[in-house]
């Protein structure tokens, strides 16, 4: 009679069809400039089989909540856990990056997958977490020597794709984007609101023709500004445009807009437990504004404290800092072009003075 570990592990032809139909290692290579960093991140996930919004944040348990799942695809926060959602429905996932002493990211201790009868590495990898980690991910992850010895009930850290770096100076949320059939590296930037020379140099692209279908992409989701304390629990909350998020312990709901795309929105939330939201000085509420044009002031949430109670703090910030940037950098090309066109007038003038001698 076999023994028992022959019965529970994965018959050797799973072996098989790991090697035979395993693709090369598909996840970008996200390397972290500062290894113990942590930060927000998210991937774009196809959803294999028919669920629930309930059932899909228990799938990624331990890195994602129901509320982070709403408010990473700006849900409704009344969104029923058992709404259905459709096969092949592709949705963000955030979760807890975590950057090791290895300068590679990961989601930071999991999600956990219990194996199933007859699961290979394989198909955990591709089937279950849509190919955003290879078979080899996981077995590393998980101190797995043979890769064909896995077993029912065995529990599984799955290694999400991630990192915290900054590009190009600013601050970003790295989503994790698998490539779908028609895609091409314009159009995938053109559609985050990224430029498509960043695109290409953060994956390493050197042929946008290249591109292959689930190929992962690093792809760098601009960010709202933020102005809570880095003493608060919540001082890396990085939200991409279209999205919110609760925090303060559920009391407030911050947001990120293309309409006030500089700052975070905060707004408190009413339920039971919260406390009062105190205004700013000069007794600005909440979101409200003085002045105007680039002096212009909003009151703004920066974060929150508890001891005995919970606590809100506000503060007030510039409200149009972006939109003063680019006003200022729009006067310099101007400014070049007259200076250009006052030194062509000059030659001219001069060459006509040369004639006349």
């Amino acid at each position: 009679m076999p023994s028992l570990a022959a019965r529970l592990a994965v018959p050797a032809a799973a072996l098989l069809l790991v090697l035979f139909l395993a693709a090369p290692a598909s996840a970008t290579n996200f390397t972290c400039a500062t290894p113990g960093a942590t930060c927000q991140s998210a991937i774009g996930y196809a959803v294999p089989n028919a669920t629930t919004y309930a059932e899909l944040a228990a799938r990624f348990n331990t890195t994602t909540t129901l509320a982070e799942l709403l408010g990473a695809n700006n849900l409704p926060t009344t969104t029923s856990p058992s709404a259905p959602i459709a096969a092949k429905t592709t949705l963000r996932i955030p979760f807890r990056c975590s950057c090791g002493s290895n300068r590679v990211g990961h989601s930071d201790g999991g999600p956990i997958y219990v194996v199933q009868p007859q699961d290979g590495l394989d198909h955990i990898a591709r089937e279950v977490f849509d190919a955003f980690v290879t078979y080899q991910e996981v077995a590393t992850a998980n101190n797995i020597k043979n890769v064909n010895l896995i077993y029912p009930g065995q529990k599984l850290r799955i290694p999400l794709p991630c990192t915290c770096d900054p590009v190009d100076g600013a601050t970003v949320m790295h989503f994790a984007y698998s490539v779908a059939k028609g895609d091409d590296t314009s159009g995938i930037a053109a559609r985050f609101g990224v430029n498509e020379q960043t695109l290409l140099n953060l994956n390493k692209i050197t042929d946008p023709k290249g591109l292959e279908q689930a190929q992962i992409l690093d792809v760098p989701l601009p960010v709202c500004r933020s102005s809570i304390s880095n003493t608060s629990a919540d001082h890396n909350l990085l939200l991409p445009n279209g999205t919110y998020a609760l925090t303060a312990e559920d009391c407030m709901q911050c947001s990120c807009s293309a309409n006030d795309y500089e700052q975070l929105s905060c707004t408190p939330v009413q339920r039971k437990g919260c406390p009062t939201v105190p205004p700013c000085d000069g007794g600005l509420k909440l979101g409200e504004k003085n002045g105007a044009g680039c002096e212009s002031k909003m009151c703004a949430y920066t974060g929150y404290s508890k001891t005995t109670s919970l606590s809100i703090h506000t503060g007030l910030v510039t409200a149009n800092q972006t939109a003063c940037n680019q006003k200022g950098g729009a006067a310099r090309p101007e400014f070049a072009g007259s200076m250009w066109r006052m030194s062509a007038i000059s030659f001219h003038m001069v060459l006509i003075l040369i004639c006349f001698l």
